[in-house]
């Protein structure tokens, strides 16, 4: 009978020989992924330093294809899965933006995915291996896991990354399917009302006044009124905001309708790059009045930079910057307003003045579910439906009720 046949992945017993030149080598059979069986060697000074050289080659061969990872299999750590799941899902959003397609997860995205990771399953996680991943484990961790965002977020991560060791024979079911699942933010959206939006304007406007200027240029934060407009004109983010390009504007050198473009962001490290937050698709919006004006304005300061609002070196502001200053500037009474408040707020005074679907329009979202899911106030003051409630209760006016029904 011949040898029997190693599992693809596996080697055999190492051997050693001391070479004539002075050295050693060391050698084992090894299975690759094709299935083929084929004998690898190393070298080293010594014995020891052979063996360690050829099961750092063997290690190696074991990596998957463009360099995705160890092989997962039951015995990998849990640790070992999501390291392979993040390069899988980053390479498959670096596919899917080389050919204009949608992510299914942005980079940003990503960004949080593996923070979430390094902060708060990698501690407790790290060296459980697939089979050890029971639901009791992985419930008694994502109970124990605060803040309660952090717990959804990680049961998100661990989820999809054990449906790609389900797929890969690892697992044979989803040990978190049947685990806690921690309970959706109760905080509801929250816009600015017109007294709170003009109350803003009026401390941005008083702080800008006190700050001091750069060394022979413009005052620090000069434009932090404008940029504020461009958000309540446009319901845009931040980071769309600060990365627009004087491209992206149109009309802002005539009489007519400012359009600006929003299809752009600003990444982790400050630079613009394509495409919105989530994959959204670009859209073009026209602003009103007060949002072209400060547009003009900034124009005819004659920046000879590229971006709308740059540094003072030409380059892109960064978001931390801006908060940093919004929070200096709201005070403790409007400590809840963000950035992200006025996208809120405008997407919420659409909604209001022309319903749902042109409130997702005007944010750019591809399902007004989202719209009114995070983005819309929930209005506290029932419209009046008197007319309806008029014309439904013909039919018994004037019926006197019976005596002792306590109607009134």
């Amino acid at each position: 009978m011949g040898r029997p046949k190693l599992e693809i992945g596996t080697y055999g017993e190492i051997s050693t020989r001391e070479l004539d030149g002075g050295g050693w080598q060391a050698r084992a059979r090894y299975r690759d992924r094709d299935g083929v069986t084929r004998e690898v060697a190393a070298q080293g000074d010594s014995e020891a330093k052979a063996k360690a050289a050829l099961r750092k080659k063997l290690r190696d061969r074991r990596r998957g294809p463009a360099g995705t990872g160890e092989e997962i299999t039951p015995d990998s750590t849990v640790e070992d899965l999501l390291k392979h799941w993040l390069r899988v899902s980053r390479a498959e959003t670096d596919r899917a933006l080389a050919i204009g397609a949608r992510p299914r997860k942005g980079h940003d995205t990503l960004d949080g995915y593996e923070d979430t990771i390094g902060r708060f399953i990698r501690p407790e996680l790290r060296a459980v291996t697939l089979r050890e991943l029971t639901t009791q484990r992985a419930d008694r961790f994502l109970r124990d896991c605060e803040p309660i965002s952090a717990a959804r977020t990680a049961r998100t991560v661990l989820s999809q990354a054990c449906k790609l060791a389900i797929a890969y024979g690892a697992l044979e079911y989803s040990p978190i399917s049947a685990a806690y699942t921690p309970p959706r933010s109760a905080v509801r959206p929250r816009a600015l009302t017109p007294e709170d939006a003009v109350e803003m304007r009026r401390r941005i406007i008083a702080w800008q006044a006190g700050t001091k200027p750069y060394r022979g240029g413009p005052r620090r934060g000069y434009d932090r009124l404008r940029i504020y407009l461009v958000l309540l004109a446009t319901g845009a983010r931040i980071g769309e905001v600060l990365s627009l390009i004087w491209d992206d504007v149109t009309g802002v050198d005539g009489d007519g309708p400012v359009t600006v473009h929003i299809g752009h962001r600003l990444d982790k490290r400050g630079r613009r790059v394509a495409g919105r937050k989530s994959g959204g698709d670009p859209y073009t919006v026209t602003l009103p009045d007060f949002g072209a004006a400060a547009l003009r304005e900034q124009r005819a300061l004659g920046i000879p930079f590229e971006p709308v609002f740059p540094t003072r070196n030409g380059t892109f502001q960064s978001e931390a910057n801006v908060r940093s200053h919004w929070r200096q500037i709201r005070g403790e009474d409007l400590s809840w307003v963000v950035p992200h408040s006025i996208r809120k707020t405008v997407v919420t005074a659409v909604e209001r003045e022309l319903g749902l679907e042109a409130a997702a329009r005007q944010a750019g979202h591809g399902s007004s579910d989202v719209t009114r899911r995070h983005y819309v106030e929930r209005g506290v003051v029932v419209p009046d439906y008197t007319a309806a409630l008029d014309s439904y209760s013909r039919s018994f006016r004037g019926v006197e009720a019976p005596e002792g029904d306590g109607a009134g």
